[in-house]
């Protein structure tokens, strides 16, 4: 079997020297690290110490041999305790070596454990009955996988001094300066005042009422940025919609051919252009990863570990990729004794901590997550006017602990007739609101200052341009402000036509 007692002796023989050392390695090393199918005597001993030391007791050697004998457990070789520990005690033990021993031995724990995971999903696959579905072997040897094994690195989880590191990270990014905290968007006003909406561990959260277009956004990002950066996006979908239809509505973004010329197959029959547009696509698309998952009915654990296992199947360790959740939402299913809002909070937590603190690379995170969760009727815009709009994280449904875990979140909504009539059609189709960031872009005053709009102030926004399922971006609303006082003009950015229509240098889903 794997295991080493000369790393077992080591680390003992170094808490009977400084006993109180042990809580520096109590949050990864316990007795369940010591091998025992020959001998309890090591992971016996470490009991001992812990719970003297957890009792505020000294350790003494003579009384710690006591306890170990009391326990009444008898050992290979008939080995005396006292004579045992006091040899360990005797041991040279390198100062600042604690650390150091526990980790190597920690990957024999974990070796073993692999092993015996192994031999649990052997047999509970030879007896797993014929007619069980796919899915229902698959969740079986995650079940057992997961909860037997830390996959991950050795942490830190106890609490540490910030100002320790402060002068090294500091000194060394002045040295290695970063241009980008993530991975940036399509659309260059939002990378100005909120920098990337990817950044590795963090969520960021899209509102909107149902049919709006948050699906459209998240996905229309997700897609440009797969495209820019050359990396896979793993969409899992809550059942709303299937593969065929991602399919049209892409094909619809990268083409800008309707949907309905798609979904009928008539695009054959629409003319020469159409049917080059159409298969000016497959080149684009050729290297693109966008693969999509249906986890309608899924409770979260099973999301996580289909993530998990996706991300070091196919993606690998330490590799990016872009996770795309559509969306946040419950089934009657999965609440059962607990409040709706309850199960959307761990289901965010549960994401955030997967993302944060489980899939990492040296320590750090590596994978972004952007997702959506539909507004409550706070939110609604049909037939009213701006002035009886509200745009506050009021209007976020289900549980407040989205809020709570998410890094940024925007609120994505029509624009209402008469804002549509003030601001004119070049300005765009939908409004894009902040409501919450942890982390901004360069210019942090498009975020944070008010906007000047005649006689008031008015927190700013960026427009946005929803045409076939391709977004594009229209400026903010400084911009809307400049034009309207004939101190700017209109550029590339703010193209001036009209809302439906696009014009042919404005950069398309194939264009990085």
């Amino acid at each position: 079997m794997i295991y080493s007692y000369e790393l077992e002796k080591q680390l003992l023989a170094g808490l009977l020297k400084d006993p109180q050392s042990l809580v520096e390695i109590s949050n990864f090393i316990s007795h369940k690290d010591f091998y025992s199918e020959t001998s309890l005597l090591h992971a016996t001993i470490f009991r001992v110490i812990k719970q003297s030391v957890d009792a505020g007791e000294e350790v003494d050697n003579i009384i710690l041999a006591q306890r170990v004998n009391e326990v009444g457990l008898s050992f290979e070789g008939d080995i005396n305790p006292a004579d045992y520990i006091k040899s360990l005690s005797m041991r040279a033990v390198p100062s600042g070596n604690l650390i150091k021993t526990c980790k190597e031995l920690k990957k024999y724990s974990i070796r073993r454990e692999i092993v015996e995971s192994s031999y649990l999903i052997a047999e509970k696959m030879k007896a797993i009955a014929p007619e069980s579905s796919y899915r229902q072997i698959v969740e079986t040897a995650d079940h057992i996988y997961n909860s037997k094994i830390n996959l991950f690195d050795i942490g830190n989880d106890v609490p540490e001094n910030i100002y320790d590191d402060m002068e090294h990270l500091i000194e060394d990014r002045g040295n290695n300066p970063i241009e980008e905290f993530g991975m940036m968007g399509p659309h260059e006003k939002i990378n100005d005042i909120y920098g990337s909406l990817l950044r590795p561990g963090n969520i960021t959260v899209i509102v909107a009422r149902s049919g709006v277009g948050k699906t459209q956004f998240c996905m229309d990002y997700a897609t440009k940025v797969a495209l820019k950066y050359k990396v896979p996006v793993l969409h899992f979908d809550n059942g709303e919609m299937s593969k065929e239809e991602l399919i049209m509505r892409q094909c619809a973004a990268h083409s800008g051919v309707p949907m309905y010329l798609l979904e009928s197959g008539q695009w054959r029959n629409a003319g020469e252009d159409v049917v080059n547009k159409v298969r000016a696509v497959w080149s684009k698309v050729k290297n693109l990863k966008f693969y999509y998952y249906n986890v309608g009915g899924m409770d979260v654990d099973v999301m996580i570990n289909t993530l998990k296992r996706f991300y070091y199947s196919t993606v690998g360790r330490g590799n990016k990729m872009v996770f795309s959740f559509d969306y946040i939402k419950t089934t009657n299913d999965s609440v059962g004794n607990k409040n709706e809002w309850q199960v959307v909070g761990e289901m965010v937590d549960k994401f955030k901590r997967c993302i944060q603190k489980e899939v990492l690379e040296d320590g750090d995170p590596v994978i972004p997550m952007i997702t959506s969760v539909q507004s409550n009727r706070s939110g609604i815009t049909t037939n009213r006017n701006s002035q009886n709009v509200i745009d506050d994280e009021s209007i976020v449904s289900l549980s407040d602990r989205i809020t709570q875990f998410c890094s940024h979140m925007f609120i994505i909504r029509r624009k209402t007739e008469d804002e549509v009539q003030l601001e004119g059609e070049r300005f765009g189709t939908h409004k894009m609101i902040s409501v919450k960031y942890r982390s901004l872009g360069r210019d942090i005053a498009g975020a944070i200052e008010p906007v000047q709009v005649e006689d008031s102030l008015r927190k700013n926004f960026i427009n946005l341009n929803f045409n076939n399922f391709n977004i594009s971006e229209r400026g903010d609303l400084r911009d809307i402000v400049a034009v309207q006082n004939g101190d700017a003009l209109l550029d590339d950015s703010i193209p001036n036509v009209p809302a439906g229509q696009e014009r042919s240098d404005i950069p398309e889903l194939g264009s990085f």
